[in-house]
């Protein structure tokens, strides 16, 4: 690369272009879901206190700016200016559904601001974390189109500031959208497939469930989103939050030996996915965690281990799926029917999954010698 920045005259090579766009991703996943995570129950310790709410309200909007992180975290890892780096994220964030829109009539009173309506307009609301997989995909074109722009067409020189945001940014971001139909069926074909599993009995659901949602979980699909998606819930709640759990202990094992601190302790916290560029360097390491997880979900099925569709794909999380297994409150009895207490909660969510993946990683490091620690190595 002769600039400074991204431009014409970077030499975009597949390898590189392919872990760039997926360490971004999972930064910008990372930063719009682990905030609320992380203090979901904390702040429901201060009840209805006004700022808790307000705060609480906050860090889950912060699901719904997760297409917008991801465009802009791509766009740092290839070092783009500003206006490019800035209308990649608003084509990403446009594109993915995390923002839906309507056309209201005119008399419409916005239920937020009490403004009402003098002529038909587009209104908008923020819709979640939208679909991410979509995201990756329009952010990958994006830097693709911005590349040949700028190695073709100079960037749009001196009318880049104008051209940039209306063919790049609104170009992209409708071929985005008009995509997000089609690429919506992969995860409905991931969550049919985990819904297979709900028809087995307790201990092969168990196992099926926990091996799936222990993949799903460093992927670039929403463990959360698919247990909504399906409303997984009861036991098969509890094998989902295993087997994020499994490959949560897998992870730190070897994160401890060859990274940072602070990145061992950011996957303890949730930042699973920010392993994503280093397993699909060597993917052959999916396999402990699949083992591990249907070792994990074997005292799911024994204690009767129960979650909603919301505390599935946590795991560790906020210590969601742990909390939720022992606590059903309001409206959450009528899905939760069984509720565990500390020792089995002790066994299931801790000394479990931990003892499996000391033995299952110690088993395909030592003696199959599949990978090593250092193949774990990652920079968050």
């Amino acid at each position: 690369m002769t600039s400074e920045f991204f431009d014409g005259s970077y030499e975009l090579k597949l390898k590189d272009f392919f872990f760039k766009v997926l360490s971004g991703s999972a930064q910008g996943i990372l930063i719009g879901v682990l905030p609320s995570a992380v203090m979901k129950y904390i702040l429901k310790m201060f009840g209805t206190a006004q700022w808790a709410l307000d705060f609480s309200a906050i860090l889950t909007m912060f699901s719904s700016f997760i297409p917008v992180l991801i465009g802009l975290a791509i766009a740092m890892q290839f070092r783009m200016k500003a206006l490019d780096a800035g209308v990649m994220a608003i084509a990403v964030g446009a594109s993915a559904g995390s923002v839906k829109w309507a056309m209201a009539p005119a008399g419409f009173v916005n239920p937020v601001t009490g403004v009402k309506l003098t002529a038909p307009a587009n209104v908008y609301i923020a819709a979640g974390a939208g679909d991410v997989i979509n995201a990756i995909i329009v952010a990958a074109v994006a830097v693709l189109v911005i590349w040949l722009v700028s190695k073709y067409l100079k960037g749009f020189g001196a009318v880049a500031i104008i051209l940039s945001p209306i063919v790049i940014g609104g170009g992209v971001a409708l071929f985005g959208k008009a995509i997000a139909p089609y690429v919506a069926y992969i995860t409905t074909w991931v969550g049919d497939a985990v819904r297979l599993a709900t028809d087995l009995q307790p201990l092969p659901m168990s196992i099926a469930i926990a091996m799936a949602f222990s993949f799903i979980i460093i992927t670039p699909i929403s463990t959360v989103g698919i247990a909504l998606a399906i409303a997984l819930s009861g036991l098969g709640a509890g094998a989902a939050g295993a087997g994020v759990v499994a490959t949560t202990v897998i992870l730190l094992i070897n994160s401890w030996k060859v990274n940072k601190k602070g990145t061992t302790v950011a996957i303890f916290l949730g930042a699973m996915k920010g392993m994503m560029p280093a397993i699909f360097k060597k993917p052959i390491m999916i396999l402990s965690f699949l083992v591990a997880a249907a070792i994990s979900a074997i005292p799911v099925a024994i204690f009767n281990v129960q979650g909603t569709p919301t505390s599935a794909g946590f795991g560790w999380i906020g210590m969601v799926s742990p909390i939720q297994s022992m606590i059903a409150d309001g409206a959450e009895r009528d899905i939760v029917t069984h509720t565990i207490g500390a020792f089995p909660a002790l066994l299931t969510w801790l000394i479990v999954p931990a003892v499996a993946g000391f033995v299952v990683d110690m088993l395909f490091t030592k003696v199959f010698k599949l990978y090593t620690p250092a193949d774990f190595e990652q920079d968050m």
